[in-house]
């Protein structure tokens, strides 16, 4: 399974993506635009650490020379939010992230939403929010490598600067920090984990509120082409410890031809600040 584990959610957020993975956070909220609105945001964030076994980086980078395009196809989540029947949509389509090789430990990526769509309703009241995401800049430095034991670490500094359109987005440049890690086991799986830090704008906009994720994985190729693997999210904020967040998930990866590979994923949100639902549809390919 050559491209999976070349790059792969924030959250970059990518993209709007992530999709890839969901928290939404719930402090206190007086209107259902701004409690949509708030739950998007951090939606948006998080997935711009675009993700590998969807919700963990990986460490290694793309071969110089190469480019590998990953489009989220479509990602879908849904949230419940308490027994009156609130509850949250968020559509992301052509999520994308161009990334192009550099050396053997340097690459350079571009991210950007091509459709997000977020809805809510709040007691009866329905509001919803569609356009064009912000565009992400990241670049990757695998500073460690064992090749004996397959293992590798990196960093991914990033930066968004907004470019959004229809209210889905905050209007303000943030930015991020990612340290994803990665070995292969005895036992033919491959594990990876990632820390990330997220620097993004708060929620009554005067300042700025600090994010902080964990993610790990485990995976198994079954065939030569066929694999599948979980993993496991967790989410804190500096608004509060007691505002952390949490989700599980199973996916499957297919080698369809050398360069291109399909990677399905469903996620389930662990407690009531994360999404109940997200599945995501996502294509690499690389030449």
């Amino acid at each position: 399974m050559p491209l999976h584990g070349q790059d792969a959610r924030a959250a970059v957020p990518p993209f709007g993506s992530p999709a890839c993975v969901v928290f939404a956070f719930f402090p206190a909220m007086t209107t259902p635009t701004t409690r949509a609105r708030r739950v998007f945001l951090f939606f948006v964030t998080l997935a711009a650490g675009r993700l590998c076994a969807q919700m963990t980086e990986t460490p290694q980078t793309v071969a110089p020379g190469k480019l590998l395009v990953e489009i989220d196809g479509l990602s879908l989540s849904f949230d419940r939010a308490d027994a009156a029947g609130n509850k949250y949509t968020g559509i992301a389509v052509a999520s994308t992230i161009v990334t192009a090789g550099l050396t053997d430990s340097v690459d350079l990526q571009i991210g950007a939403d091509l459709f997000l769509k977020n809805t809510y309703e709040f007691r009866g009241v329905r509001d919803s929010q569609s356009g064009l995401g912000d565009l992400y800049f990241r670049t990757k430095w695998t500073f460690w490598r064992d090749e004996k034991r397959g293992a590798a670490l990196a960093i991914l500094p990033y930066v968004k600067v907004p470019a959004n359109t229809g209210g889905v987005g905050n209007d303000s440049v943030e930015g991020g920090i990612i340290v994803p890690w990665e070995m292969k086991t005895a036992a033919g799986f491959t594990t990876g984990a990632m820390f990330q830090w997220d620097h993004v704008r708060n929620h009554d906009n005067n300042g700025y509120d600090a994010h902080w994720h964990l993610t790990g994985y485990a995976q198994r190729d079954l065939t030569k082409s066929f694999g599948v693997y979980g993993e496991a999210a967790f989410s804190a904020a500096s608004t509060g410890l007691s505002h952390w967040a949490g989700s599980i998930g199973v996916g499957a990866l297919l080698q369809v031809t050398k360069s291109v590979q399909l990677d399905y994923e469903l996620q389930r949100g662990l407690n009531s600040r994360a999404t109940d639902w997200t599945h995501v549809f996502r294509v690499y390919w690389e030449w």
